[in-house]
């Protein structure tokens, strides 16, 4: 499959590859098991011919679990080169079966629409108006009449910095507003869920997990 790289302004790529070039998966906060929340959702909900999207992938091993259990039309879009290819490596043969993007999310596009679009902790960053709006244009261009949005950013009672950067925090209610914002009935709520995420060094983060559909 593809492998594209769309090279960031150097700020942002050099912050998330430092951060995974320092760090093991123990030493970073957002490392969970494989055994995620997002993974129970997504293979209760969408079929295996399911076109799916992990932005802000890293090091996560979401798409090559879910490759595992038979889903095939995966793509990893990640800001950090380095991550990316950490991943690539690991996976040896099967990183073919993956489709990779470095760069910024908002100039990535699918070769088709997307069913199901992933994101554990991106959205939080975007933290002004206008970083928000490219957001969601980048994923109303994307997802498909009838197509999901998992979304997981800290809630109200999380952080309120991550990685040295400061987050915006939500409820199920203001992610949803947020996905709204242009116009009221685009998303409807499947599923939500405040999560109590463990860091590999024992402190606790309280996520809030949203699943919408698009009418």
């Amino acid at each position: 499959m593809r492998n594209i790289n769309n090279q960031l302004p150097s700020n942002t790529n050099s912050h998330w590859d430092g951060r995974y070039i320092n760090n093991t998966d123990d030493g970073l906060s957002w490392s969970e098991e494989t055994n995620s929340l997002s993974l129970r959702w997504i293979s209760e909900l969408v079929p295996k011919t399911s076109s799916i999207v992990d932005v802000g992938a890293g090091r996560s091993m979401l798409l090559p679990t879910l490759l595992s259990i038979g889903y095939k039309q995966l793509t990893h879009v990640e800001w950090s080169q380095s991550a990316s290819l950490e991943m690539q490596r690991k996976l040896g043969e099967q990183s073919s079966q993956i489709n990779w993007f470095v760069g910024d999310l908002r100039r990535w596009q699918p070769d088709r629409p997307v069913d199901l679009w992933h994101d554990r902790a991106v959205f939080h960053f975007q933290i002004d108006s206008d970083s928000v709006n490219e957001y969601l244009k980048s994923l109303h261009q994307c997802v498909r009449a009838g197509g999901y949005i998992l979304l997981a950013t800290f809630h109200l009672d999380g952080p309120e910095k991550c990685s040295g950067l400061p987050v915006m925090r939500y409820n199920s209610e203001s992610l949803l507003r947020s996905l709204n914002m242009f116009d009221s009935s685009t998303w409807i709520r499947v599923n939500s869920a405040i999560w109590n995420h463990q860091t590999p060094f024992g402190t606790k983060q309280k996520f809030q997990y949203l699943l919408a559909k698009r009418r």
